[in-house]
C-alpha cells in the first residue's frame, strides 16, 4: 500500500465497505442483464450455435465458402 493508514481499524472498515459496494454493483448489473431477457451465458450459447451453423455450411459446400471468402476481400 502506498498510503500508510494511521488507524488500521478505519482502513479495515473502508475495505469492507468497498467489498459491500462491489457486491451491490454486481447485483445491479446482474439485475439489468436479467431485464434484457438474456444472460451472458445465453448470448454465448447463441453465438456458438451461429458459428456451428456456419461451420456446417462450410463442410457441406466448401467450394461456395471459398468463393465467398475470396469475394469478401
Amino acid at each position: 500500500m502506498i498510503i500508510k493508514p494511521r488507524n488500521v481499524f478505519l482502513a479495515t472498515v473502508n475495505f469492507f465497505l468497498f467489498c459491500v459496494g462491489a457486491t451491490q454493483v454486481s447485483r445491479v448489473l446482474m439485475y439489468r442483464q436479467s431485464l434484457k431477457g438474456t444472460s451472458a451465458t445465453g448470448e454465448a450459447k447463441d453465438t456458438v450455435k451461429e458459428e456451428v451453423k456456419v461451420a456446417q455450411g462450410v463442410l457441406e459446400h466448401p467450394e461456395e465458402a471459398a468463393k465467398q471468402a475470396v469475394g469478401a476481400k
